[in-house]
């Protein structure tokens, strides 16, 4: 054999094998033996109500795909190992625990959040970090905005802006009310609704009056007496977590709902078995999801949703909260996208989602946007919440259903988002 053809065989030979090692490890794709998901909620402090029911969800999803041989590589099967932080419902210690999980914890994927404060401030560190990072909670409708959201974050929750525009064109156009006062928090999750409720009171020629309570209030005896004195036909609260549970309590306590309709923007289970029966009684709301969809219009969403609420409760022996629902399908998608691309690369899996934006949930068919948010088929549900003597169950038979909003207004424009 020529020595010069000796020579190329052999670097041809080095070559393909470089190549090969690149395919196998460049990526992460094949070089472990384990898929490993960071999950991090607010476990204490202010969102502790519902971080809980959100690891849960998360949990069981990650369960479900160990069980049926682990998350699809090529030709092989890869087991999924989770580690669980709490973020204390802190900014500040949910970036010292998500820079714990990429460097000590090499984790290849997060999913997580419960405050909106901390998904915006975790999508930061993912544009320096290009990690893949699912937030399954509602989060502030700048982060969708076309400069903001990072190119391997995908939010399958939403914006807070979506839940007050719904609300708002709900309590117009279905139930006809035009005397509204909102009362919401000084914080993104309060703002934003409102935004949203604006612009549909305005589109409609509505004009409301505003009430904001300060951060860190747990008293609202005086701003709600204040709202009572108003005698409006309904009222918009916009609080979330121990915040929601007070209010609602205090709402009731104070009379208002002897005088006024009250709608409770965005409903969980948390909040709703937080209160007595007698203060949710009569209230609507609307929810992203409930685990009890019996009579709903759509026997598929029935039928979907009956089989991942038996899951979960036969896991977990209580039912899943609207937020355990969307967890347990964040890790759905991120998982969907890893066996998409092949690989465990964010901008990878980030890229493979864009090419396949449409996936089945619990909500119907969603589809992922350009700014990296799901239009559902059904972005949320109305409820209208039940007194103790319509409850087969005291604790957990909180609400029926009694429609559901529809439609991409339910989502801000691509437009407005700068895209």
């Amino acid at each position: 054999m020529p020595r010069n053809f000796r020579l190329f065989t052999i670097v041809f030979v080095i070559g393909l094998f470089v190549a090969g090692s690149i395919c196998m490890t460049g990526t992460g794709a094949f070089a472990q033996d384990k898929v490993r998901i960071g999950l991090m909620f607010g476990l204490t402090g202010a969102a502790s109500p519902i971080g809980p029911p959100q690891l849960d969800g998360a949990k069981l999803a990650i369960k479900e795909i160990n069980a049926a041989g682990g998350v699809k590589m090529g030709a092989k099967k890869i087991p999924i190992e989770f580690v669980v932080k709490d973020d204390e419902s802190k900014p500040d210690v949910a970036i010292r625990r998500f820079r714990e999980l990429v460097s000590e914890n090499k984790v290849n994927v997060i999913v997580g959040q419960t405050f909106a404060p901390i998904s915006a401030a975790l999508n930061k560190e993912v544009k320096k970090t290009p990690i893949a990072y699912f937030p399954v909670n509602v989060v502030a409708v700048t982060m969708f905005e076309k400069n903001e959201m990072a190119e391997t974050t995908f939010s399958i929750h939403g914006s807070a802006y979506s839940i007050g525009y719904a609300g708002a064109s709900y309590i117009v156009d279905k139930l006809g009310y035009k005397n509204i006062v909102f009362f919401g928090p000084a914080y993104a999750f309060g703002r934003d609704q409102w935004q949203g409720a604006k612009d549909a009171f305005e589109k409609r020629k509505i004009k409301v009056e505003y009430f904001e309570s300060p951060v860190g209030t747990s008293d609202y005896t005086s701003y709600l007496l204040k709202i009572k004195e108003r005698k409006p036909d309904i009222v918009m609260l916009a609080h979330w977590g121990v915040d929601a549970i007070n209010v609602l309590k205090q709402t009731y306590e104070v009379g208002l709902k002897k005088d006024s309709k009250v709608w409770f923007n965005w409903m969980t289970n948390a909040f709703g078995s937080g209160v007595p029966p007698e203060a949710l009684e009569g209230v609507y709301s609307l929810m992203g999801w409930y685990y009890d969809m019996k009579g709903f219009q759509d026997a598929a969403i029935v039928k979907a949703s009956d089989e991942f609420t038996k899951k979960f409760q036969k896991e977990y022996k209580y039912p899943p909260d609207p937020y355990s629902a969307m967890a347990y399908e964040g890790v759905k998608e991120a998982v969907r996208g890893i066996e998409l691309a092949k690989s465990l690369d964010g901008k990878a899996i980030a890229k493979a989602i864009m090419a396949n934006p449409t996936f089945d949930s619990i909500k119907g068919k969603g589809t992922w946007r350009a700014d990296h948010q799901p239009l559902f088929k059904y972005g949320a549900y109305v409820t209208i919440g039940k007194g103790a003597k319509e409850r087969k169950n005291a604790k957990w038979d909180l609400v029926k259903i009694i429609g559901a909003y529809t439609g991409e207004d339910y989502l801000p424009s691509l437009k407005t988002l700068g895209y």
